[in-house]
C-alpha cells in the first residue's frame, strides 16, 4: 500500500515543482534581475579591454549605450567592477569618472526627444571620455602629433563603438536587416578582445580560440567572402589586443578564405583546408612571441569545429542571418562590401609578398660572405695563445694580412687550404702553422654550410612569397567577381510563377541574370517535388515560354532550404572519353586525368603525369589535379590557380621530383578556350576540319619558376571540333606518325572509342610508361 502511495505521489510532486518553476520563470522581477545581471557582466567584460597603451573605451561605450535605454545602475556597476579588476591605476579611476559624467548627463536629459536619437549617446560618451582623459596628455614641447593621435583615435573609437553597440542592442527593423549581424560581429569582436589576455597554462587564449571558431563558422555558413570579412574583423581585434603586427588578421582571413572555397566538399575537407591554410599563414610569425600559442589555438579551433553538431550551426545561422532573401539594394551593398574586403585583403597579401621579398634581399646582403671571418675565427683559436701573437697581429699586422690574402684565392678555388698556399716568409715564422691551417679549413667548412643553409632558406622563403603573390591574384579576382552586379527579372518571375502553378504550389521565385547576361532561376515551395518529377518536360515548356534554353531542374539544399535550380543551357556541349592503362610492371598509374563542368558552363580537361610511375608519381599528379579542380570550380582562371598551387608543389618535391600539366578550359557559351601546358606531351586539335599539333615550351611544375610557367594559348572551338590530350607514354611528339593515322582513321568514332584506340595502339611503341588519353568532341546543341 505504501509503495502504491509513493508511486502516485511522485508524479504529483514533479507536477507541482514544474508548475512552481513555470510561475517563477514568468515573474517580471526575475526577468529584470536576469537582464540586469547580463548587462552588468557585459559592461564588466568590455571595461577590461584596453587599446593604445591603457585606454579602455569599450566599457564606457557600452555603458553609454545602455544608459540611453534606462539601464544606468547595472551599466555603471559593471564598468566600475571591470575597471577595478583591470587594475589600471589612475586611468581606471578616470574612466569611472567618465561613466559617472555620462550618467549625470543622461539623468538631466531624461525625457527629452534628443536622448532617443542614434548619435546622442555616442557623442556624450566621446565628450565625457575626452574631458576625463585629456589629463594624461603631455604638456609643453612634449605635446607632439604622435602623442595626440592616439588620444583622438580613442575618442573616435568610443564614438563608433557606442553607435554600433546601440544598433546591436536594438531589435532588427525587419527580417532583411543586414546591419544586425554586422553590429553583433563587432560586439563579439570587442568582447573577445577584452578577454584575449586570459590564457590557459600559458599556451592558448580561449578568446582567440572562440574568435577563430566564429571565423570558421562564418566561412562555413556564408562562404569564402563573408568568412574572410569576419576573419579580418576578428583577427584585427586580436592584433589590436596584442598591440602590434597583423599576424592574426592574416591567419584568420586566409583560413576563412581558403576553407570557404571548399565548404561544399563536406566538413572534413573544410576543416582540413582551414588547418592547412592557417598553418601556412602562421609561418609569417615564426619569430612572433605568440607563434606557439597560435598553433595550439588553431588546432583547438579546428577540432572544436569538426566535433560540433550541425544543430549548433543551424542555431547560429538563424540567430545571425535573416531567414529570407535580402532585398536588391541590400544585396548590392553587401556585394560591394564583400568585394572591397576581398580587394583590401588582396592588397594586404601583396604587401606581405613585397615584405618577404625585401626580407630575402636584405638577408642576402647581410649574409656572411666575408672570407675574412674564416681567418678571424681561426686566429682566435690558434694565435691568441701564441708567443708571437703580438708580433704578427700588432707590429707586422699589414704583412700578416697580405699573407692571408695570398692564401684566399687558391683556398676558395680548391675548397680547402694547404701548407703550400702560405708565403715562405709567413710559413717560416709561424710556429703553429699546421694547427692554423686546420682551424682555417674548419672555419671554411662551417662558412660553406651556413651559406648552403641560407640559400635553402631563401629559396623556401621565395616560394612562400610567390604563393602569396598567387593568393593575391585569386583574391583580386574574387573581389572583382563579388562586385559584379546581377539583374533581377521581375517580369520573368511572374511568368515563371504562373507557369509553375500548374505543377504545384510555388511560394517564391527568383530569376536573375548575372554579369554575363546568363539566366538563373530558383523555385521554392511544396510544388518542387512535382517539378522534379516532370524533369525535362517542365524545362522544355518553360524554355519555350521564356525563349531561353534551360537545364533540367536540379534539387538543391542549402541555408535557404530545399529548392529547385535551373540555369541557362549553353549552346555547346562537350562529349569526353578517357582511356588509361598503367605501366606493365606497376600496380598503379602515375598519370591523373579528369573532366568536369563548372557551374559557370566551363568545361575543363586536366591531365598530369608524375615523375616515373607507381604510388609516388600518382600522389604528385593527383595532388596537382585535385587542387586545380577545386580552384577552377570556384571560378578561378587556370593561370591564377597554377600560380597559387605551383609553389606548394615545388616546396613539397624539394627539387627532386616534377609533375607535368596539360590543361584545357572551354567556355560552352562562347566556344572560347585556353590551353596551358607545362612539360606535357603535344596535344592534337581538329579545328574547322584542319588538324594541328599544339606544343608547349614551359618546364614541368617543380622545375620551372612561377614566372616561367607560360601563358595560356587562346583557342576557338566550333561544332565537331576535337581536342586530344596525351601523356608521354602514348607519344612525345617525336615519332607520332601512327598517332596521326589513328586520328584520321577514327576521328568519327565516339571519344571513348578513340581514346581506347590511342591507348592500345601505343603498346609496344617507344618506352614503356603509363598511358592516358583524354578526347573531347564539341557539339552544338
Amino acid at each position: 500500500m505504501d509503495k502504491q502511495k509513493t508511486k502516485r505521489a511522485a508524479p504529483l510532486v514533479l507536477g507541482r515543482a514544474a508548475a512552481w518553476l513555470a510561475r517563477l520563470w514568468n515573474e517580471e522581477h526575475l526577468h529584470i534581475l536576469i537582464t540586469g545581471v547580463q548587462r552588468f557582466i557585459l559592461c564588466a567584460v568590455l571595461a577590461r579591454g584596453t587599446v593604445f597603451g591603457g585606454y579602455a573605451p569599450f566599457g564606457l561605450a557600452m555603458a553609454s549605450a545602455l544608459m540611453a535605454r534606462g539601464a544606468g545602475l547595472s551599466a555603471i556597476g559593471g564598468v566600475v567592477c571591470g575597471l577595478m579588476l583591470l587594475g589600471g591605476g589612475m586611468k581606471s579611476g578616470v574612466y569611472i569618472a567618465a561613466a559617472l559624467l555620462v550618467l549625470c548627463v543622461m539623468s538631466v536629459c531624461a525625457g527629452l526627444r534628443i536622448v532617443r536619437t542614434a548619435w546622442f549617446a555616442p557623442i556624450v560618451a566621446a565628450v565625457a571620455g575626452a574631458a576625463c582623459t585629456f589629463v594624461f596628455l603631455p604638456t609643453g614641447e612634449a605635446l607632439t602629433l604622435s602623442a595626440l593621435l592616439p588620444f583622438v583615435a580613442v575618442q573616435l573609437l568610443t564614438l563608433g563603438a557606442c553607435r554600433v553597440y546601440g544598433a546591436a542592442l536594438s531589435p532588427p527593423r525587419d527580417e532583411n536587416d543586414w546591419r544586425r549581424p554586422a553590429t553583433l560581429l563587432v560586439l563579439v569582436a570587442t568582447v573577445l578582445l577584452s578577454l584575449s589576455d586570459l590564457s590557459l597554462f600559458g599556451l592558448l587564449s580561449p578568446a582567440r580560440v572562440a574568435a577563430l571558431l566564429l571565423t570558421l563558422a562564418a566561412a562555413y555558413l556564408g562562404g569564402a567572402a563573408p568568412g574572410a570579412a569576419a576573419g579580418v574583423a576578428l583577427g584585427a581585434a586580436m592584433d589590436i589586443a596584442c598591440g602590434y603586427g597583423a599576424l592574426f588578421t592574416c591567419c584568420y582571413g586566409l583560413c576563412a578564405l581558403v576553407a570557404g572555397l571548399f565548404r561544399d566538399s563536406g566538413r572534413g575537407w573544410f576543416a582540413l583546408c582551414a588547418l592547412g591554410s592557417g598553418l601556412c599563414a602562421a609561418m609569417l610569425g615564426v619569430e612572433h612571441v605568440l607563434f606557439v600559442p597560435m598553433i595550439f589555438e588553431l588546432f583547438c579551433a579546428v577540432a572544436a569545429f569538426a566535433v560540433m553538431p550541425p544543430l549548433v550551426w543551424e542555431a547560429m545561422r538563424h540567430s545571425f542571418l535573416p531567414d529570407t532573401l535580402m532585398g536588391e539594394a541590400a544585396h548590392r551593398t553587401v556585394r560591394q562590401a564583400v568585394g572591397k574586403c576581398a580587394t583590401e585583403a588582396a592588397q594586404a597579401f601583396y604587401e606581405l609578398y613585397l615584405a618577404m621579398l625585401n626580407g630575402i634581399s636584405e638577408g642576402k646582403a647581410a649574409g656572411d660572405q666575408n672570407v675574412r671571418a674564416v681567418f678571424d675565427r681561426a686566429s682566435d683559436r690558434v694565435c691568441k695563445n701564441c708567443v708571437l701573437c703580438s708580433q704578427c697581429w700588432q707590429r707586422d699586422y699589414v704583412t700578416t694580412l697580405a699573407a692571408l690574402n695570398d692564401v684566399t684565392q687558391p683556398m676558395l678555388k680548391r675548397g680547402r687550404a694547404e701548407l703550400s698556399d702560405f708565403p715562405y716568409h709567413f710559413a717560416s715564422r709561424c710556429v703553429h702553422l699546421p694547427e692554423l691551417m686546420r682551424a682555417i679549413n674548419s672555419a671554411l667548412f662551417a662558412l660553406r654550410e651556413r651559406q648552403s643553409l641560407r640559400r635553402q632558406q631563401e629559396e623556401n622563403q621565395s616560394l612562400l612569397a610567390r604563393q602569396y603573390a598567387g593568393i593575391t591574384d585569386i583574391l583580386r579576382q574574387l573581389g572583382a567577381e563579388a562586385t559584379q552586379d546581377v539583374t533581377a527579372q521581375p517580369m520573368m518571375e511572374r511568368q515563371i510563377r504562373r507557369y509553375a502553378a500548374a505543377f504545384g504550389w510555388i511560394d517564391r521565385v527568383c530569376a536573375v541574370r548575372d554579369a554575363q547576361g546568363r539566366l538563373a532561376i530558383e523555385l521554392y515551395g511544396e510544388g518542387i517535388e512535382d517539378v522534379l518529377r516532370q524533369g525535362e518536360g517542365f524545362s522544355a515548356g518553360l524554355s519555350a515560354l521564356l525563349g531561353v534554353t534551360l537545364t533540367t531542374p536540379k534539387r538543391v539544399e542549402d541555408e535557404l532550404g530545399p529548392h529547385v535550380e535551373m540555369r541557362e543551357r549553353a549552346p555547346f556541349r562537350a562529349v569526353v572519353g578517357i582511356g588509361r592503362q598503367q605501366k606493365e610492371d606497376s600496380a598503379v598509374s602515375g598519370d591523373s586525368g579528369c573532366y568536369f563542368l563548372t557551374d559557370a558552363g566551363i568545361a575543363c580537361l586536366l591531365l598530369s603525369d608524375g615523375m616515373g610511375s607507381g604510388t609516388a608519381a600518382q600522389q604528385d599528379s593527383r595532388m596537382l589535379i585535385t587542387s586545380l579542380e577545386r580552384f577552377l570550380r570556384a571560378g578561378i582562371t587556370i593561370a591564377d590557380a597554377l600560380k597559387a598551387v605551383s609553389p606548394a608543389l615545388r616546396l613539397r618535391s624539394d627539387g627532386t621530383r616534377f609533375t607535368t600539366l596539360d590543361a584545357l578550359t572551354l567556355d560552352l557559351f562562347t566556344g572560347r578556350a585556353e590551353s596551358l601546358k607545362c612539360g606535357a606531351a603535344p596535344s592534337y586539335l581538329r579545328l574547322g576540319g584542319q588538324w594541328k599539333m599544339l606544343t608547349g615550351k614551359a618546364l614541368p611544375i617543380g622545375l620551372a619558376e612561377e614566372d616561367a610557367l607560360g601563358e595560356p594559348v587562346p583557342l576557338r572551338f566550333g561544332h565537331g571540333d576535337l581536342c586530344i590530350l596525351l601523356s608521354d607514354g602514348i607519344s612525345d611528339g617525336m615519332d607520332d606518325g601512327w598517332v596521326r593515322e589513328t586520328l584520321q582513321a577514327h576521328a568519327e568514332d565516339s571519344p571513348k572509342e578513340l581514346a581506347m584506340h590511342l591507348v592500345t595502339g601505343a603498346a609496344g611503341r617507344g618506352h614503356d610508361d603509363d598511358r592516358t588519353a583524354l578526347v573531347m568532341r564539341v557539339e552544338k546543341m
